[in-house]
């Protein structure tokens, strides 16, 4: 487990490459990791939520 001032440094390291976040609701936002603050909010650039159907495939919602 990281400690609160380990957790930054180890995050420096998808700054500026494509990630998936899942968040809290369940939601799939994809984008371009930018930064984060002391909190680990995250910054995210040229975003795009994913939606998951059994009907309809994956949607992409921009």
């Amino acid at each position: 487990m990281y400690r609160i001032s380990e957790k930054p440094s180890a995050l420096e390291n998808y700054i500026s490459k494509t990630v998936s976040i899942v968040t809290a609701g369940g939601q799939m936002i994809v984008g371009t990791w930018k930064g984060f603050d002391q909190t680990i909010n995250l910054i995210l650039d040229e975003s795009h939520e994913r939606i998951f159907s059994s009907i309809s495939g994956v949607e992409q919602v921009v």
